[in-house]
């Protein structure tokens, strides 16, 4: 399921700093200029890579996040490609220099071969040479820390709920409510989302045609017991 009315307040909810340490990171790890981003949402990311001097091309499956990101685009007055796409079914597009996938895109995707498709098309879009950056929820993060959570803001503009359940073996649900207390609005959707062992994404990309593989943990070397793995995988001349 895409992001709809929740598109609009996904922004409130984010610590933009986030992203400020997400590029860093990718700049540290990875050169480009020219590159795709699937799964952009507001384009927090995009606009960040594009103020570097970057050439991005910014997809989404969402028209509600898209519209976001347009107007921010707008604000800024930047030109640049803004595409609706779905990443498992995408194909004819430019060699690029980097693809890349931030904050969890992947795991809206559920079944299996789907993710296989995506790192697929992924690897026959890239350049020889070209990076494919994307993040994922760990399994610990889905069947422990995710487990039963819930979270409740109530301030002077809205009312926040979140709730998340999990099946223990990668899959979790998340419950948003949002009561928008000036424009009386009331906002209610529900999402799923689902994650795979290291190793199983492993050997996906591998299967794709990736052999180098790098995989990191929130920002840092890798570790068991963490909430986001970061893979960097190279597209090698054979």
């Amino acid at each position: 399921m895409s992001y709809q009315e929740f598109a609009y307040y996904y922004d409130s909810l984010m610590d933009p700093a986030f992203y400020d340490e997400y590029v860093h990171f990718l700049n540290e790890h990875i050169h480009f200029q020219v590159g795709l981003e699937l799964g952009c949402g507001t384009g927090e990311m995009t606009l960040r890579l594009i103020e570097e001097g970057k050439q991005i091309t910014a997809t989404d499956l969402s028209n509600d996040m898209l519209e976001v990101l347009f107007e921010k685009a707008a604000f800024k007055q930047y030109h640049f490609p803004i595409y609706r796409m779905d990443m498992c079914d995408f194909s004819g597009h430019d060699d690029f220099e980097a693809v890349l996938c931030f904050v969890d895109s992947l795991n809206y995707i559920i079944e299996q071969e789907k993710v296989q498709s995506v790192f697929n098309n992924v690897y026959e879009s890239l350049k020889m040479g070209g990076a494919f950056v994307f993040d994922v929820n760990s399994l610990y993060k889905h069947n422990v820390i995710l487990d039963g959570y819930k979270e409740e803001n109530d301030d002077e503009d809205f009312y926040f709920e979140w709730d998340v359940s999990s099946d223990h073996q990668g899959n979790i649900t998340h419950h948003v409510v949002i009561e928008d207390k000036e424009s009386k609005e009331r906002v209610e959707e529900i999402h799923h989302q689902r994650t795979f062992s290291m190793e199983t994404y492993q050997e996906m990309l591998k299967k794709a045609g990736f052999l180098d593989i790098e995989v990191y943990s929130d920002f840092e070397d890798y570790h068991e017991k963490c909430e986001r793995l970061i893979f960097i995988c190279k597209k090698e001349a054979h």
